[in-house]
């Protein structure tokens, strides 16, 4: 990506948005603009704060100061940290093909081999809620 940062606001009537996904193929780094009660994907089990920005909506019109606090090194340090997290963002784990004799292969969007992916994300957040 060009930028090193991309916007994600909220969604439709304040619902979550996917926009933080096609940023973080991009090697583009997530800016979430929403209050501090607002959960991002999978974080129980994601580091985001290591791959992400969440910026209030009070603060946007200071965004170009907040942004201009992160340098080269700390910009790699985020994309390089995002670089793990991308594949927990996609379900990959289940297979093509459902009738008899279909070859029987997970999804792969870029090369990703599912073990890691969202559905695996949903079912560990599920094991920490429950145990």
């Amino acid at each position: 990506a060009s930028a090193d940062f991309c916007g994600s606001p909220l969604g439709w009537d304040f619902g979550d948005s996917d926009r933080y996904l096609p940023s973080m193929m991009y090697g583009c780094i997530p800016v979430f603009f929403h209050g501090s009660k607002e959960a991002r994907p999978l974080e129980e089990v994601l580091p985001w704060d290591d791959f992400s920005l969440r910026v209030g909506v009070e603060d946007i019109g200071r965004l170009h100061e907040i942004l201009a606090q992160y340098d080269h090194a700390r910009v790699v340090a985020m994309r390089t940290a995002m670089g793990t997290a991308w594949q927990r963002m996609l379900y990959t784990s289940y297979s093509r093909g459902a009738g008899a004799g279909s070859s029987r292969r997970p999804m792969s969007y870029l090369g990703e081999d599912g073990r890691r992916d969202a559905f695996d994300g949903v079912m560990e957040v599920l094991r920490q809620r429950l145990a």
